[in-house]
């Protein structure tokens, strides 16, 4: 018999839904209704029927007009049955009926459940019809069944149309050799029989090989409680349809002959070989589904990974474009911003307050001045020149420069240093109105010239740190220009100052203006320090003064003879940052001011990036200082300490993050320029704090 809708055997076995059913159609309808609502394709209708237990009498027997009491039993319960079918039959779902014969129902249902390997089960759930939301199995006879029902089996419990629980089947635990076994003293009947009065061997055998096979036979047994197979004293199979009425079987002697027994038997044997086939063909499609199934997910998982990041990848490159022009945007409208903050610092040129002076300035007395030069002893003498007479002393034991200068210099200078603070320009400590001094920070390693000028091997300045001090000369005019409008107008070697750590820092700047003229030079302006700036950046490279110096290096570039020009003292100069540096210097002291570059856009970029090619080495930077001393920029401005926690504030200085945070607590100026700071946010110098700490190291 071939199977429909192109099935394997074991797929029908497992599409088959089986309903039990009770004797009360009304309590019944309600479970089976759910069944057709929620599953399609072949119906099994299950019930136990309990038989009416007779009190044996070897003197009652039954005439041929009356009936056996437990036939007709037998005759409602197939016809209340019947009314289960045609609700299937109005539902348009095959269906057929099956039954066992026993007292107890439980046991009756999962012995159903073996002998027909039931994997699909729905049934009632409660004792009683009533449903609420939350209940549990009520029903003796259901709990029973969820208990000792095969684990294979899917077993859903319903309650007047409401499905209160469900209990997972594993076709996996199927054993493929249990052999169904009835309950002592029960019945099974499978109806569906086309007729049964006399079928061929050979139909037999050829019905037995398919899955409807046992659909198609009606096999009755029965077991005593000793295990000895006999029939009953009155019983009938009967098919639904084509079964004559008047067929009837009585008596357990000669109701079958031995022949047909054997038939049925082997026909039995034949339907359980052919379930059992069924079962391992259904676990091995699942088992190769399940694999295949699993193979396909993790396919397309990698799938959708991989093209998430095709996804990713592709955002990133559409991304990027957007971002670089981002950036540009910014850096445009930084530089933007750094200009209009520089004209806003420039249009600042008022006097500040007497109580802002008052803040960062000390008034000294004559007393005090005369003190701390020990009466303006000759040999505390620094510098006479045109600007006045320069002494060095100690005011509150710290040595300071004593400048004593001109009346008509004096309240313009003052003024001057007062507001115009950098870390490149020379600090003023204070002020002594009785003589009209000025007191400036003590610089102990003298001028540039000096430094040029001395023999000693040991105080040579090496390559690394002349490009700091070109780098902060440059620093030092920028801010005098852009900030104030201020021309040095004199910028040579011996106005550039050297600290302990030769950092480098102008002095006797602020006497002339942007506007003012020189009889010997002319009409002052900022080409005028260019200039001057491209004779210091000829003195550093090569440690000469002469005269027509810029002659002499530009026909050095021109014979490729640079080497030969440079200062050997400075040590091996890198040869590209050297020419590089000739030709800038070369390109400051053109003859026409127009073509001289600007300090900002075209100088500092290219100082800046010798300078942090130097950075590696923290030992150029400090020159021929004391072992043991730590670079300038490693203390800071405030507490005159190693910074421990370097943090850049708003003016672009780089403090101790608590020595900062004081400060701010109680100004809204910078300590180094005294100016208003745009915002008091603080970042965490984090490149400064390395180079610290391995410094520590070190040391």
């Amino acid at each position: 018999m071939e199977v429909s809708d192109g099935q394997s055997p074991a797929e029908e076995v497992n599409n088959r839904v089986y309903v039990a059913v009770g004797r009360d159609v009304r309590e019944s309808k309600s479970t089976l209704s759910w069944a057709l609502e929620n599953f399609g394709g072949d119906f099994r209708i299950i019930h136990v029927h309990q038989p009416r237990q007779l009190n044996p009498s070897p003197r009652l027997s039954y005439g041929s007009g009356s009936r056996n009491p437990q036939e007709l039993a037998r005759q409602e319960m197939e016809s209340i049955l019947d009314e289960y079918i045609h609700m299937c039959i109005q539902a348009e779902v095959p269906a057929q009926k099956r039954y066992v014969e026993t007292q107890d129902i439980g046991k009756g249902i999962v012995e159903l459940i073996e002998h027909h390997a039931i994997t699909k089960l729905v049934m009632g759930a409660a004792a009683n019809r009533r449903y609420f939301e939350g209940m549990q199995l009520t029903s003796t006879k259901a709990k029973f069944v969820n208990q000792h029902a095969h684990s294979s089996c899917h077993i859903w419990f319903v309650c007047n149309g409401h499905q209160i629980y469900s209990r997972e089947g594993d076709l996996n635990t199927f054993d493929m050799d249990i052999t169904p076994s009835v309950l002592p003293g029960s019945f099974v009947v499978e109806s569906g029989l086309q007729n049964i009065r006399s079928p061929p061997l050979s139909s037999l055998h050829s019905r037995s090989n398919s899955s409807e096979v046992e659909d198609d036979l009606a096999l009755v047994r029965y077991e005593t409680g000793e295990g000895s197979n006999h029939m009953t004293e009155s019983s009938s199979v009967r098919a639904h349809e084509g079964y004559s009425q008047n067929q009837s079987y009585t008596g357990m002697e000669g109701s079958y002959s031995e022949d047909l027994y054997e038939q049925l038997d082997q026909a039995r044997k034949e339907v359980e070989r052919a379930k059992r086939e069924a079962l391992e063909e259904l676990i091995r499609r699942q088992k190769a589904e399940k694999t295949a199934n699993e193979a396909s997910r993790k396919l397309k998982t990698l799938e959708n990974v991989y093209n998430e990041q095709l996804r990713w990848r592709k955002d990133l490159e559409e991304l990027l474009p957007k971002e670089k022009e981002a950036f540009e945007v910014l850096k445009k409208q930084h530089e933007e911003l750094q200009m209009l903050n520089e004209e806003l610092l420039a249009s600042q040129t008022s006097e500040p307050s007497s109580a802002r002076r008052e803040e960062f300035i000390s008034v000294f007395s004559f007393s005090d001045i005369e003190e701390a030069t020990q009466s303006f002893d000759p040999s505390l003498m620094i510098e006479e020149g045109e600007y006045g007479s320069t002494y060095k002393g100690s005011l509150h034991h710290t040595q300071v420069a004593i400048k004593m200068l001109h009346l008509s210099n004096y309240h313009h200078e003052i003024q001057v240093a007062t507001k115009s603070r950098h870390p490149n320009l020379v600090s003023l400590i204070g002020v002594c109105p009785d003589i009209s001094a000025a007191i400036y920070e003590y610089l102990p390693n003298g001028s540039l010239e000096d430094q040029l000028r001395a023999r000693d091997s040991s105080n040579h300045l090496s390559w690394q740190t002349r490009i700091h001090i070109c780098a902060d000369t440059c620093a030092a005019l920028m801010f005098l220009h852009s900030c104030y409008g201020l021309v040095h107008g004199d910028l040579k070697p011996g106005n550039i100052l050297l600290d302990s750590n030769f950092v480098a820092k102008i002095t006797n700047f602020g006497l002339h203006s942007a506007s003012s003229h020189s009889p010997t030079t002319g009409e002052l302006s900022f080409a005028s320090d260019v200039y001057s700036f491209g004779d210091v950046l000829l003195r550093l490279l090569t440690g000469r003064a002469a005269l027509n110096l810029d002659e002499v290096m530009q026909n050095a570039l021109d014979v490729g003879h640079l080497s030969a020009l440079l200062d050997p003292t400075a040590g091996q100069w890198p040869f590209e940052q050297a020419k590089e540096l000739a030709h800038l210097a070369l390109s400051c002291r053109d003859i026409d001011s127009t073509n001289r570059p600007c300090l900002r856009s075209q100088v500092w970029p290219v100082l800046e990036r010798m300078r942090t090619c130097c950075e590696a080495s923290l030992s150029s930077r400090s020159g021929p200082e004391e072992p043991g001393q730590p670079p300038q920029y490693f203390t800071c401005p405030i507490s005159h300490e190693i910074m421990q926690d370097p943090h850049v504030a708003a003016d672009g200085f780089t403090y101790e993050a608590e020595a900062i945070r004081f400060w701010l607590s109680g100004h809204d100026t910078s300590p180094m320029t005294n100016l208003q700071l745009p915002n008091c946010e603080l970042f965490p110098n984090q490149t400064l704090r390395s180079m610290i700490q391995e410094w520590l190291q070190n040391h």
